[in-house]
């Protein structure tokens, strides 16, 4: 007896092909920007084809009929969020502690791009924080 050779492929199968399809999409996108906007020096063609990688990436997302994240990516996806967050909460807290008492017991200083960057991880956590309060209201 033979078997028959279908052309379906498992749901699992089509599922990783779409996945690898849309960050491949995107991340190729995104190398072929930084190369022409660092390397070859073309800043608007750079950011059109950033932005067709981005449209691609989302057009792979929305656009297939395959379900390409389930309720266990959606699991490991919030167990992943709630670790960022949580290291990252501490390492904030000590290197604003750190950058604030340094230049008073030293003679050195954090440098100065330091600080947009902490003041933007705090506005990670008040956006995090706004976030949470609107949906435990609307829960």
């Amino acid at each position: 007896m033979t078997q028959t050779r279908t052309s379906d492929r498992s749901p699992l199968a089509k599922q990783r092909k779409y996945r690898r399809l849309m960050f491949s999409i995107l991340l190729g996108g995104v190398a072929i920007a930084l190369l022409l906007r660092e390397v070859l020096g073309y800043p608007l063609v750079s950011e059109a084809v950033y932005w067709v990688a981005v449209v691609g990436f989302f057009a792979v997302l929305y656009g297939s009929s395959v379900t390409l994240f389930d309720e266990r990516d959606k699991a490991l996806e919030e167990r992943a969020s709630r670790w960022t967050l949580t290291l990252l909460a501490p390492i904030l807290a000590i290197t604003a502690s750190v950058g604030r008492l340094l230049p008073r017991v030293s003679d050195y200083a954090l440098p100065e791009a330091v600080w947009p960057v902490l003041y933007g991880f705090i506005g990670v956590y008040v956006l995090f924080a706004v976030v949470y309060g609107v949906l435990r209201v609307r829960s």
